[in-house]
């Protein structure tokens, strides 16, 4: 199984043995034989590697985003399942991947259910959207968006989702503002023109790809044709929007570091959550461990049923068959069901024992 992810590139796979740097190098040559030795070597020399038990275990911390660069991230879990059914489809998985991917789906959904470790956002649209619901609950609210990147259209499906309807778009090209103001039954208006946009607003939020300031205190003042309080909230770094537009005293601002505050402040709340998350993993690793062992006990025993059907097929055909044949239709069908039932419990009572014995050497090991 082959995962990306925003800071990982993973290959998930099941050998009989340790793998080492070596190993890893051959690999990654035949994955990409493209790149020349010295940067696979070098590649591989870096690389972290998960033997046995470890692997399940980081496996589960990666679903739980215990390994994410934002904790708590339920993205990943999508991800994983993603990479999973990729692969699947191209028959590249089998038994044991798909166990792991299983279990490793429901811990993380356990960890995300039974602990606070994605109770409180730590995107940086999340955490916006947060501030702006809170000063704007009402509907009607004039929006103007300023941008048309991907800050601007997350923050455009949240208004879109919640149905905010009265929003304008400006942005210097108009192709991505186009897809963003079609969400609202509008049209999109070129960067150009919001200095002379004089139909008001209540919140304006800015997001270019632009080092300087895009809403001058000239631009904000055309804009603003009443008194009356208004958010401005600036999501680019550097930022978009002209400081003096800050002091106002009738404007709440919400800038990149208010926003990085509330990050900091959520995620160490996450990080309070991570002994919970531990516990849940660690049992989960257990219950895995098991279920792992009885697969592989019934993959090696799966030959037993298919020996025992041989059997009966030679007894019946070539061993007794003239002594079968003497018999009347009665007395063959009374000997048909004994040898039925004698070999489901051929079949049955040994694969038990057999199993439950293999398990207890297993467990002392």
């Amino acid at each position: 199984m082959y995962l990306g992810t925003c800071n990982r590139v993973e290959v998930v796979f099941n050998v009989s043995h340790f793998v080492c740097s070596g190993f890893t190098q051959k690999l990654l040559s035949h994955l990409f034989p493209n790149h020349d030795n010295s940067f696979i070597k070098g590649v591989a020399q870096k690389a972290q590697r998960f033997n046995g038990e470890e692997t399940a275990d980081h496996i589960f911390r990666v679903a739980a985003s215990l390994d994410s660069l934002i904790i708590g991230e339920r993205e990943i879990i999508t991800q994983l399942r993603n990479a999973y059914e990729e692969c699947e489809r191209m028959k590249l998985t089998g038994d044991s991947l798909r166990m792991l991917n299983q279990h490793a789906i429901r811990i993380a959904k356990d960890v995300y259910t039974h602990t606070n470790l994605s109770k409180k956002p730590v995107s940086i649209v999340s955490i916006a959207w947060k501030l702006f619901q809170e000063k704007h609950p009402d509907l009607n609210t004039k929006i103007v968006l300023v941008g048309a990147g991907q800050i601007i259209t997350n923050f455009a499906k949240f208004l879109a989702e919640n149905g905010y309807t009265n929003v304008r778009v400006y942005n210097r090209t108009l192709e991505n503002a186009q897809a963003i103001a079609k969400s609202f039954n509008t049209e999109a208006l070129p960067l150009s023109e919001l200095k002379i946009d004089s139909s008001d607003f209540d919140a304006l939020v800015v997001c270019t790809g632009s080092t300087e300031v895009v809403v001058s205190e000239e631009i904000f003042n055309q804009l603003c044709i009443s008194k009356k309080h208004r958010t401005v909230i600036d999501l680019a770094l550097p930022s978009n929007v002209s400081a003096e537009i800050s002091q106002l005293s009738d404007v709440v601002f919400i800038d990149m570091l208010a926003i990085q505050r509330e990050v900091q402040k959520n995620i160490s709340y996450r990080e309070e959550a991570l002994t919970d998350c531990v516990a849940i993993i660690e049992k989960g690793k257990g219950e895995f461990k098991k279920h792992f062992q009885e697969r592989s006990i019934e993959r090696a025993m799966s030959e037993i049923p298919h020996a025992i059907k041989e059997i009966r097929q030679t007894a019946v055909e070539s061993v007794f068959s003239k002594e079968l044949a003497e018999l009347s239709e009665h007395d063959r069908e009374l000997v048909d069901k004994i040898i039925s039932y004698m070999e489901k419990k051929y079949i049955s009572v040994p694969m038990k024992l057999a199993k439950s014995v293999l398990l207890e050497e297993v467990q002392k090991h």
